[in-house]
This record gives C-alpha cells, structure tokens and sequence, in this order.
C-alpha cells in the first residue's frame, strides 16, 4: 500500500515496527477500508501497555502483537474502543494478586456491559456492544477479547464452528495466564477459570480451533490445521475433547492426490457444513486430531471429487469427475461424540453464592443503563419502536426524523436492521437520504426496499451514494440504466478480484464497503456483487442479491431480472401425513456449483396440503434430510435430483422413523443437591432409591409449565401406576401457592418436591442436556442409577404422555 509506505517513513523505529506488522498480517480489506491513523491509536495504546503492564511486558514480542496489539478479533466492525475500555478496567483490576483473578474481573466488567440477544450475523463491534448492552455470542467474545487486550492480556477468541450434537455453534475466550491458555465463557462471569456453561457442549465437538491473522511460529498458537486467504487456523480440540488423529488418504487413479483439498463437515441444521479444510501432502494424506464422532469429507483436486462420511480414524478418498446421477434416497446415521468433560469445573457453595451476587448486580447495572438509554417517550408514538431498537444510537436516530418532514426518513430507517439502527452514523443516513434520486415511477415498496435502503447484503453501512454518483460520467449512467446488465461486464473489467489475503470467515467473513473497493480497484466476488447493486440502486435502478443464491438481480420491465438469465425447471416436494417440514432443521435443499454444494436460502413458506413447488435454475441439487435424536445423533438421508429446463420432477421428502429406544442416550448429571420442605438435604436428587426418576424445574405461573401441569394432571393414573419417583424442583415455598401447582400437589401427594439452587442448577443441567435453559420448564428422565436418558425444555403437545412411555420402558412395562 503506497499511502502506507509513505507515512510509515515519518514514524519511530518502534511504531514503524508495529505497524509494519500490521501491513503484512491484516486482511487486504482492512488495509482499504479503515485509516492508516486508526491501526496507528491501536499501536500506540499497545506500546504504551508495553510499558505500564508488568504482565504485558513479559510476553514474548510474537504473543504481544498477535493477541495484544492486534486489533482485530474476527469479522466485527473495527473501532478504536481500546482506551475507554482501559480506563473502565483498570482501577479494577491493575491490584489484584494474580492474573487469573484479573481475567474474571474483566469478565464480571464484560457482564455489566452486555449480554447475550440473538441478532443477524453480521458481526457489530466492540464499541457498539457495549454501548449498546448486548450481543450474539460471536460478539460478545471478541468484546471480552478486546477488553482484555485493552490491559495487555492476550487473548483470543475460540470456536465450534458447528456442533454435532445439536443445530448450533458457539465462541468463547481465552486468555493466557503466566503462560498458558486459560477460558471463559465471554460476559458470563465464573468465580473460576477453565467452566463455562459450554464445558460438556466442547466435550462433544468434532473440532474447537482459533484463528490466527497472517503466520505464527509460537508453539502457543496451537496446531496448526491449514491457512485459508488471511488467516492461518489452529486447532484446539483436544483440550476441550477426548480425541484422536484421524488419515485421510486422497486418490486420483490410483496414485497420491498431491494438494488436494479436504473438507471436514458436518451435518447441522440439516446440512453439511465445512468446519476445517485440510491440504493433502505429496503422499496425498491429510491429518487431523478431531473428536470422537461422525463427520462429512469431500476432498477436491483439479475438478475431481470424491464425498464420503467418516466414522473411523482412517478413510481413502478416490477421485472421480462429478457425477450428474439421480441417486434417489440414501440412509446414513451421524453418530455424535459422547460427553466427557475435560474440565468438570465444580463449584463451592460459597462460590454458588459468589457467582449468584455478581449475576444479579451486574444484570441490575447492565438494564439500569439501558433503561437510561430509552427516550422513547420523548417522541412521537410512531417512532417509538425505532428509538426503542436504537438504544444507545436513540438520540442519533431521533434527531435523524426530527430534521424536517420528509417520509423518506422513516422509510430509511424502518428498512435496516435493528443492528443498524444500533451502530448506523449521521453521516452514513445523510448521504442515503440527499444522494438517492426520487423514482415516481416505481412502485413504493419497490423503490423503499431495493433503492432507498441502504442495505444490501452483511456489509458494514457506509455512505457510498454521493461518491459513486460521481463515479460514472453521465453517458454512462444512462447506458448502465438501460442496460444493468452492461454494468456488471465493465465492473469484471476494472476491478481486480484475485487476492490472496481475503477473509472469508466460517458465518459472515469480510467485505469491501462499495466506495472503499470502488477506490481500491480490487475486492472479493461477494464484495463485487455489493458494489454492483450499489452502482445500480444510486442510478435508481431497484437492485438485489437474490436471497437464494447471492444473484445480483434488477428491476427490468416490471419485473427484477437476474444478472445471468437461467433456464428454469420445478422440483415438486412431498411430505408424509403428519409430518412438519422446517427449512434448515430438518430438510435442506443445496446447488451443485461446479465447486461444491451451495445451500440454498429458503424459508418455510410455500408448503400446501403437504406439497411445495420450487422454481429453480436448471441443475444438479442435493436433497438432506434430518432427524435429530435428544442425544444428538441424526437418523438422516439424501438424494441428488436433476432438475431440466421447462420441467417439473417431483420426490418425496424422507423424514426417517425412529423407535422409542432411539430416543434415549445414557449421560451422568452433574452432581446437584437440594432439600426437603422441612430442611432435609437430599445430596444427589438424580438417585434416590434406584428407581427411575422424572425430574421437573418448574417455573410456576409461566405458560409452558402450565400446560406441562395440566398434562400431567390429565395423565396421572398411566404415571402413578409405574414403579418411578416423581420431583417437582421449585424456587421456593412460595411456588407452591400458584393454583395449578397447588391442585397438582393435592391430587398427587407422591409427588416430592425439593428446593433447590434453581436458577443454577436449572442451566447446568439443561446446557448439559442440549436443552434451553431459557425455556423452562425442564424436563429430565434418569434411570435408576441417576443417569439421565432424556431430557426436554419448553412445552410440546404430548410431552408427559411421551415422558410417560419412557419410564414405562425403563421399567420394562411397556
């Protein structure tokens, strides 16, 4: 980068040094989209902790820049938050005895701050969590990280980039205490290092890694699995998992498939998504310490593939050109790992105790602050919303509808996401709202949704109208809107694409905003699909990325065009009597794209009376299906389809069956103890006369638990008749009084009921299960030797009758 180059000549041998590092290890996004003067404040902050941490002065130099220094985590919007966060910080912790003990201090600041609130996954900064007091999980870890950092404690950010055992993934930290890796879960404060909610979730992952920007030779950063574009990958599992070193052998007609590439995937939310990608040595072997269940491979080489799943510690892969076959229905079964935690973690009563404070002030803190944000009364009722989503952005965005009466103001607004309106600027609203033309012509939501809104696809919102206005001389501009497509060729012309330090990431990755790449002349494909929409949307030409494949299309004769006009077939879905099939939890629809298999972004609209049409560009795709176990296996099936030109091929949706057995798993509960009305303690309510037990955390007066009460009142004598203990765990006595708890009770005087740390004890144990613990109740089945067999959150149709048949089947009377 010239404009680098010359300002790094003006600085100290020190700050040269530093920043030259950045040069060479940021994302070539970064390099074009932020300020030299930017990474320079997060250098100086950093040397200046160099000098003032005795911790931050120990580290070795290559830890410092890549875990303090560096100022980015993930994929999240940079920002210079370092010193406020600093000076929030340091009082805390600067005397405290050790550095673990400074890691949770830092934590407990992190909980004040935010906490978790599922968002869209494009990924806010640190700054706008914290102003704003929550954040998804990959947000909240690198706010934690960037916390730490802020008083030169190296940290990272760690990740399942897809569980096995259940249709999610999770982030959390590390921090590196007198030389080794410490975790925690971000903005979820433990009294000790090393547990989190997580720990038995890690038990079960194929594969927990962490990223690194640029290269590493420390033997801290891990093992090494593979670099893709900026980021070298490490792997991390097994200090999280029992694991073991798994061979894949890759083949071309017989002989070692030197380079090729091997994808590690994994079947969550009913499709096969990539965790790892490994590269095959001159022996054609690729290598890898994974967990202990099943996975996906694909490995790739020159266009040739081969696809197998792996349950075992060795696999041969032979290479064959695609196949364009109609395979029909094909049954497999991904067994996930079992638990076993590495870290069980067990806290004190004391530290119970310790744990239940610090929650409770820091959520009293945290909701006083976002309370004080809330001016929402102080505007007109019809904004209210807006101000409400905007919280710590409020007063921008009010002041953004105050400034005079044009509706578009509004309409800007209510087209972005409750992030934007969180993190949106003056600046970026001001250059949408001036530099849009007014489009009379257009039909209202057409031009609200497709030119006005400043969205396009995960990008960060910058104020691109004006500058690319200007970007076009005027014959141009008329040629482009008679002729979108004619835009696109002359972008393919200009803009350079083939870049090797491209962040792609696992979810999001980055982009180049549509002025920065424009000025840049180079940007990713995705990034380039961006700008073109924004060329297109300030010549008022309604344009989109087609949610189904990314797609750049345009509004043309009434009607939005794809960029490249495909021919079109149908594929006819049909699903059995009684089923219910959810996009992404049990079914999943992917394209072959010549490179490997696309998912599609569907939603579940569309079914009726148990059929649903799919207009698609003619091709090759892969039906997945899944049917997940409560202990985490998947009874699953596939099929590839052709679908043609001008033709409609109809299948059926396979959503395998299961037997009662199926359903049950076999995992220790973690140890819990609670006690009687009369203050009896009863150590280990799992087990208590070695018969089976039906475990309820009841939440009384809540809707769910109402019904599971009324269930169980409705079907007391099929329960009552078996040989099993029935336990009611409530709050307090007081839970007794509500009136269906009440009528229960003295129906049903068999049943026990324990106080015990209910709030605790109810998210330990539901996290250990895969189960939500925000969504009580919670349902567990333990067999007689106080192992649980089933659990289950939340209120279904016919939960107690289903509870019911398993305990007559652990009892052999079913």
């Amino acid at each position: 980068m010239e404009h680098w180059n010359t300002q790094l000549e003006s600085l100290s041998p020190e700050r040269r040094q530093a920043m030259e590092f950045l040069l060479t290890h940021l994302p070539e996004s970064d390099l074009d989209c932020y300020p030299f003067s930017l990474f320079l404040q997060f250098v100086d902050h950093a040397l200046a902790l160099r000098q003032q941490a005795p911790w931050c002065q120990a580290l070795d130099e290559e830890i410092f820049l890549h875990y303090v220094l560096f100022p980015r985590v993930n994929d999240e919007d940079l920002s210079f938050h370092r010193p406020l966060f600093h000076d929030a910080l340091w009082e805390r912790i600067a005397a405290l005895p050790s550095q673990e003990e400074m890691v949770l201090e830092v934590n407990r600041w992190c909980h004040e701050e935010a906490s978790y609130q599922f968002q869209d996954d494009r990924t806010a900064s640190p700054l706008t969590v914290f102003r704003n007091g929550s954040g998804r999980c990959g947000e909240e870890s690198a706010f934690l990280v960037s916390a730490l950092r802020s008083v030169g404690i190296a940290a990272r950010q760690v990740y399942s980039p897809r569980w096995a055992h259940c249709d999610d993934n999770h982030a959390w930290v590390e921090a590196l205490c007198n030389g080794q890796w410490r975790f925690l879960g971000a903005c979820e404060p433990e009294p000790i290092l090393d547990r989190g909610w997580f720990n038995t979730a890690a038990s079960r992952a194929i594969l927990v890694h962490s990223r690194l920007f640029g290269v590493g030779t420390s033997p801290l950063h891990g093992t090494l699995l593979g670099r893709t574009g900026a980021v070298c990958w490490y792997n991390q599992t097994s200090r999280y998992a029992h694991t073991q070193a798994y061979t894949f052998q890759v083949l071309r007609e017989g002989l070692p498939a030197a380079g090729a590439t091997v994808h590690i995937q994994v079947l969550n939310e009913a499709s096969f998504h990539t965790i790892a990608t490994l590269t095959a040595d001159e022996q054609g072997v690729a290598r890898a310490e994974l967990g202990l269940g099943d996975f996906h491979v694909l490995a790739q080489l020159d266009g040739l593939t081969a696809e197998a799943d792996c349950s075992g510690p060795a696999l041969t892969l032979t290479l064959e050109r695609h196949s364009q076959a109609d395979t029909g229905w094909q049954d497999f079964t991904m067994t996930a790992p079992k638990d076993a935690p590495i870290h069980p973690a067990l806290l004190t009563a004391g530290q119970k105790a310790d744990r239940a404070a610090v929650l409770t002030a820091g959520t009293a803190h945290r909701e006083g602050k976002l309370d004080a944000l809330d001016c929402s009364a102080q505007v007109p009722a019809s904004w209210r919303d807006l101000i409400k989503a905007a919280r710590g952005n409020s007063a921008l965005i009010a002041s953004f509808l105050a400034e005079d009466d044009d509706p578009r103001r509004e309409a800007i607004l209510r087209s972005l996401t409750q992030k934007d309106l969180r993190d949106v600027t003056e600046d970026v609203l001001n250059d949408h709202l001036s530099h849009t033309p007014l489009m009379p012509e257009l039909p209202q939501e057409v031009y609200t949704a497709w030119v006005l809104c400043p969205r396009i696809e995960l990008e960060l919102l910058t104020p691109w109208r004006q500058t690319l206005s200007q970007a076009l001389t005027p014959a141009e501009q008329e040629a482009y809107r008679t002729n979108p497509a004619a835009l696109w060729d002359a972008l393919c012309r200009r803009m350079e694409t083939r870049l090797s330090r491209v962040y792609a990431g696992q979810i999001t990755g980055l982009v180049w905003p549509p002025v920065e790449a424009w000025q840049a002349g180079r940007c990713d494909e995705r990034s380039l699909r961006i700008l073109y929409v924004a060329l297109l949307r300030t010549l008022g030409v309604p344009a989109r990325l087609r949610k189904l494949d990314g797609m750049p299309e345009f509004w043309q004769d009434g009607s939005f065009r794809p960029l490249y006009p495909q021919a079109e077939g149908k594929l006819e879905l049909q699903c059995q009597e009684g089923q219910n099939p959810l996009y992404r939890q049990n079914w999943s629809l992917s394209l072959w794209n010549g490179g490997g298999w696309q998912l599609l972004q569907l939603s579940d609209k569309g079914w009726q009376e148990g059929v649903r049409t799919l207009s698609l560009p003619a091709g090759q795709y892969r039906l997945t299906t899944s049917v997940r176990m409560p202990n985490g296996n998947q009874f699953a099936s596939s099929r590839v389809v052709l679908v043609k030109a001008g033709e409609t091929i109809a299948s059926d949706l396979r959503l395998r069956s299961y037997a009662l057995e199926d359903l049950l798993g076999c995992q220790d509960m973690p140890p819990m103890s609670a006690r009687t009305l009369d203050g009896r303690e009863v150590p280990d309510f799992c087990r208590l006369d070695g018969r089976p037990s039906l475990l309820f955390w009841m939440e009384e007066g809540n809707e769910p638990t109402e019904h599971v009460l009324n269930e169980l009142a409705a079907g007391k004598d099929a329960l009552r008749a078996l040989p099993v203990n029935l336990v009611f765990l409530v709050r307090s006595r007081e839970s007794l009084n509500q009136r269906t708890m009440a009528g229960v009770l003295q129906d049903w005087p068999d049943i026990q009921v324990l106080l015990d740390d209910w709030a605790f004890d109810l998210e330990t144990a539901a996290r250990h299960l895969a189960c939500d613990p925000d969504r009580p109740p919670l349902a567990v089945v333990c067999n007689g030797q106080g192992q649980a067999v089933y659990g289950v959150s939340g209120y279904h149709v016919g939960s107690v009758e289903l509870l019911t048949r398993i305990a007559a089947h652990l009892t052999g009377q079913c």
